[in-house]
């Protein structure tokens, strides 16, 4: 029989709801990071992290390494990693890292799983991420009727269509996108009109911005020394709004070679897969 509360209800029902785990869904499901940490656990050989092939043995077959074998790879006991694979505890950023290098994260699981667990994006698990593009953005500009591009997390063009090469005097388009807005007298007296009060102020923020996100980055680092010893650019660079970081929406004056005088609006998106990069299309309107 149920003791009875002195409001009438069972010891029970007074009882305080049990917690949930703290990485499981509603229901006890298993959280996103549990089920990505399962899968890449049971996805990865001994062999391929120095451990022994694993032999014969009696029982069910395992695949991929065990909750053991992880928590020695990663300096934990096994009931530590057991708990965090379980959803039962969370693991801190730093640990989350070390798991997600070890069992071979995606850049996009390990961002899910941050998210997931802390609520923020983290920087990047490969130090080279943003500076490939996958090809098939290549495609996606060509089939783009307006000037279009990509640029990885340097700002160097990876891909371009006809129409964006049409944007350049010359005939000729730049290796970085940004070196051109803030350095060439082709940018800066020519295509992108009023360029000291609406492309300038703008545009050295998102250098300032990649800097932050990237401060040992060797193509940035060279640009940064040109754009200091350039007493034009320099000017923007020490004392530009930092606080602007995209783009997208803008709407800016802009000198067209073969069609003349009018505006662009900018309308900016990035690659998933290669943080950091830019997808850009110069919507024209003649004037």
């Amino acid at each position: 029989m149920p003791v009875t509360s002195r409001g009438g209800g069972s010891a029970v029902d007074a009882a305080e709801p049990r917690r949930q785990p703290p990485n499981t869904q509603p229901g006890g499901k298993a959280s996103a990071f549990c089920q990505i940490l399962q899968s890449k656990r049971h996805s990865i050989s001994p062999t391929s992290v120095g451990l022994p092939a694993r032999g014969p043995s009696p029982g069910p077959r395992v695949t991929g390494l065990r909750q053991e074998d992880v928590a020695g790879l990663t300096n934990r006991s096994v009931a530590t990693y057991a708990r965090i694979e379980s959803g039962a505890s969370k693991p801190t950023p730093e640990y989350l890292r070390t798991l997600a290098l070890l069992l071979r994260f995606k850049e996009s699981e390990y961002v899910l799983a941050s998210l997931e667990l802390f609520g923020t994006e983290p920087a990047p698990l490969d130090p080279r991420a943003g500076l490939c593009v996958p090809s098939v953005w290549e495609r996606a500009v060509d089939g783009q009727t307006e000037m279009a591009y990509v640029n990885d997390r340097c700002f160097n063009l990876a891909y371009w269509n006809r129409a964006f090469v049409s944007m350049f005097p010359s005939g000729h388009t730049p290796k970085n996108i940004m070196e051109w807005m803030c350095l060439s007298d082709e940018a800066r007296d020519g295509v992108l009109l009023q360029w000291e009060t609406q492309w300038a102020p703008r545009v050295f923020p998102q250098f300032h911005a990649a800097l932050v996100a990237h401060p040992n980055d060797p193509v940035l680092a060279s640009l940064r020394t040109r754009i200091l010893a350039d007493r034009r650019a320099r000017r923007f660079f020490d004392y530009g709004d930092n606080t602007y970081i995209h783009p997208d929406g803008d709407r800016r004056p802009f000198l067209h070679p073969q069609r003349g005088t009018g505006w662009v609006t900018i309308v900016a998106a990035g690659p998933l897969s290669s943080p950091g990069a830019r997808y850009t299309t110069l919507l024209f309107d003649e004037s």
